[in-house]
């Protein structure tokens, strides 16, 4: 079974890649000139260089492939036109190959920001969608995009929602952000710190996506992915200063501090701005928690490792 992973290099595509090798599989990794391939490279799998942008260098990407994981995107960028290229233009042309290639699933990790914040409501498949910056709109749209492409075509997608996503050799996120805070003793909580948030390790990540090719029902369905269930940041703060043997002295800023983060991310994102710094604060006012009991029902997925032991195997790999 020959298996195409797009973002390959990045956190999660490190993690499904040597995961998908370890189960004997031929894989085939979408990559840039300007990536480091060392870690793939030791793993003996196929690189095929090419950019999403890029019809032309798309060519033939999918000839061969049986299952395609799309996790490529943009993330970091501060400026919005980059995720309408990169998520949505990038996607639209990548299924165009995969179409022509009569590809048997399309995989696609999107996000819980295409959902958007859900005030002391759980997010199920079935939420209204409203994302609330440059990013989670464009996962939206390359959502609706594949939502297209299989009414019109039968093209064979599932959708994976996952909110934060954290362990060893993550990217930088709140998560991490959070623990460098309690560890060099400078942090604060913005709000009451009772906000909603549901986080995924990465080890239940992967056992979702790899799910997703055993269930025979999954194709044309969404399905959110994430730890067994959310925290509120208070406890998130409190799970981190125990691992890292800190105690934790709150310290609290007003919830309006928060908003006004936000009413600046929506103007700075109307003239094509987008602040990841200012968006990280609004967000500590915002519940973003899911409801992961479709994927439990259907794709049989049971998230292993608690937010505990995530967090212990996640300090262990930064400070040790």
């Amino acid at each position: 079974m020959k298996t195409l992973v797009t973002g390959a290099t990045g956190f999660v595509g490190t993690h499904l890649v040597k995961t998908l090798v370890e189960h004997g599989r031929d894989v085939r990794c979408l990559v840039r000139k300007t990536s480091d391939t060392q870690y793939l490279e030791d793993l003996g799998v196929e690189l095929y260089y090419a950019d999403l942008l890029s019809q032309k260098s798309l060519e033939g990407i999918a000839n061969g492939v049986n299952i395609v994981y799309h996790l490529a995107g943009e993330v970091y960028s501060n400026r919005c036109r980059n995720y309408q290229k990169i998520n949505v233009d990038g996607t639209k042309n990548l299924v165009e190959q995969c179409l022509s290639a009569n590809v048997d699933r399309f995989i696609y990790l999107s996000s819980i920001a295409a959902v958007g914040p859900n005030p002391g409501i759980l997010l199920n498949e079935q939420s209204p969608c409203r994302p609330v910056n440059p990013y989670g709109r464009s996962k939206f749209e390359t959502e609706k995009v594949l939502v297209i492409y299989y009414d019109r075509f039968e093209f064979p997608i599932v959708i994976l929602r996952a909110p934060i996503v954290y362990g060893p050799l993550g990217q930088h996120n709140i998560i991490t952000k959070i623990l460098q805070m309690i560890y060099k003793g400078r942090f604060f909580i913005v709000g009451s710190g009772k906000n909603l948030r549901s986080l995924c390790y990465i080890d239940n990540l992967i056992q979702g996506l790899m799910r997703v090719e055993k269930s025979v029902n999954s194709i044309g369905q969404i399905y959110f992915i994430s730890d067994e269930r959310p925290y509120t940041y208070n406890e998130i703060f409190q799970v981190i200063a125990n691992q890292l043997g800190k105690k934790l002295k709150e310290a609290y800023l007003p919830t309006w501090i928060g908003n006004v983060c936000g009413v600046s991310c929506k103007l700075l994102s109307m003239i094509g701005f987008y602040s990841l710094a200012l968006n990280a604060i609004w967000n500590m006012v915002l519940d973003m928690a899911c409801d992961i009991s479709k994927a439990k029902k259907e794709l049989n997925y049971q998230p292993k490792i608690r937010f505990e032991e995530g967090i212990k195997r996640t300090i262990r790999y930064y400070l040790i």
